[in-house]
């Protein structure tokens, strides 16, 4: 066990271990990383439980409104959905398309 996972809750390693992940591959700052890795695991705390209308930067730079949940994700895919910090992408149920869909974490723009 490392001295920052014995001094934080397991909640804050991942997060900052996802951060840096998106600092990395991204060029952030680090505050801009954190701020982004916790707007994303807002994200995904709402999608469990409900639809949530959000918006994010697509590879070709359009943004994208989606409506996106994960209710019936453990469903689907026969386990809980649980993100690791190394993965970068946001998975999501986009309930207007009516298919699963991705983005990247640093793409993420906001919640509407």
């Amino acid at each position: 066990m490392t001295e920052i996972e014995k001094k934080h809750s397991p909640q804050r390693v991942r997060l900052m271990k996802q951060a840096a992940v998106i600092r990395q591959n991204n060029g952030m700052s680090r505050h801009d990383a954190l701020v982004t890795a916790h707007r994303i695991g807002a994200l995904i705390r709402q999608m469990h439980h409900d639809t949530v209308r959000f918006c994010y930067t697509k590879q070709d730079g359009t943004v994208r409104h989606a409506s996106g949940t994960l209710t019936d994700y453990e469903h689907s895919f026969h386990r809980p959905y649980t993100p690791r910090p190394e993965n970068t992408f946001v998975v999501y149920y986009d309930t207007e398309a009516k298919g699963w869909r991705t983005f990247h974490a640093e793409n993420f723009l906001c919640i509407e």
